[in-house]
């Protein structure tokens, strides 16, 4: 390899392809938490080495010029190589301290695993956890978590699996709500209402599905965070879907056309990187969550 005519900064093009994702240099600042001066100065800086025009404002953001559209996708793969270089050197580290970041579902980090904490710190007190709460999937080949617990298993050959459980989700609603309509079929309730998690048809259709005429105007309410959806079923009003065991923590939630839905029935997979698999303090995370976030 010719190195001497490597001669940009690799640091000014990892700022490079944060801002083309993020779109800005606010957000990108943000996100590599650094001050948007000096993120714009980097950005000049590559230009100016590679005598090249990357981006053009256009309102408050940034787009990629021709010559930027081009250099990403490079810049793209060097990124996703530093990745597996990472990941490949976590994996030969033998150390049973640092940190270690988990992904959970809101519930899932409220009800299971907020009540290990005291738990896992005497099962392993040198490891600093991360515990990044949210309901989208994170991407583990990207290192935005190095653990993750999901209710879809994954097809990527470099993932490890692991079934920890199954869980079982009905239509609830508070006692004084479901018994207005005990007895009757959900299409003869004209006035049901229900709690969406968002704006997609999945739901409506699993309703359908089950003999249930859905329809967009029952979807009162619109809401992707599960803890405030719990909060909104104990008020009373609207149905939601809610695994059976978090609802069984609430004597007042009762589920609604049991005779009508057959439930939702969810498997729980553990999963992190092969290469991180064989980091020890990796390990000793991934085993602690199959053995006490498993549920029976």
């Amino acid at each position: 390899m010719d190195w001497k005519h490597i001669q940009f900064d690799w640091n000014h093009a990892r700022a490079f392809l944060v801002v083309a994702d993020e779109g800005s240099l606010s957000a990108a600042g943000r996100a590599m938490a650094i001050s948007q001066p000096t993120l714009g100065r980097q950005i000049t800086a590559l230009e100016s080495q590679l005598k090249v025009t990357l981006f053009e404002r256009v309102g408050k953001g940034l787009t990629l010029t021709q010559s930027g559209l081009r250099l990403y996708e490079y810049v793209k793969k060097m990124a996703d190589a530093a990745n597996e270089f990472s990941l490949v050197a976590q994996g030969q580290s033998n150390e049973v301290s640092g940190d270690v970041c988990i992904s959970l579902t809101e519930l899932d980090a409220y009800f299971r695993f907020a009540p290990l904490i005291s738990k896992f710190k005497e099962y392993a007190p040198n490891i600093r956890l991360e515990v990044q709460v949210s309901n989208d999937i994170s991407d583990l080949k990207r290192r935005e978590a190095d653990v993750a617990l999901r209710y879809q298993r994954p097809t990527q050959p470099d993932l490890i699996t692991k079934k920890i459980g199954s869980e079982h989700a009905y239509l609830y609603g508070h006692q004084d709500y479901v018994k207005h309509f005990a007895n009757k079929k959900p299409q003869d309730v004209s006035n049901l209402q229900l709690i969406g998690f968002d704006h997609s048809d999945q739901m409506k259709h699993y309703l359908m599905e089950m003999g249930f005429p859905a329809r967009d105007d029952q979807f009162t309410v619109i809401c992707k965070n599960q803890l405030v959806q719990l909060q909104m079923m104990l008020q009373g009003g609207a149905l939601a879907f809610l695994p059976d065991h978090i609802a069984a923590r609430f004597p007042e939630l009762v589920p609604a056309f049991v005779e009508s839905f057959k439930p939702i029935e969810l498997d729980m997979w553990l999963v992190c990187h092969r290469e991180l698999h064989t980091s020890r303090k990796v390990r000793l995370v991934f085993d602690f969550l199959s053995e006490n976030l498993n549920i029976k």
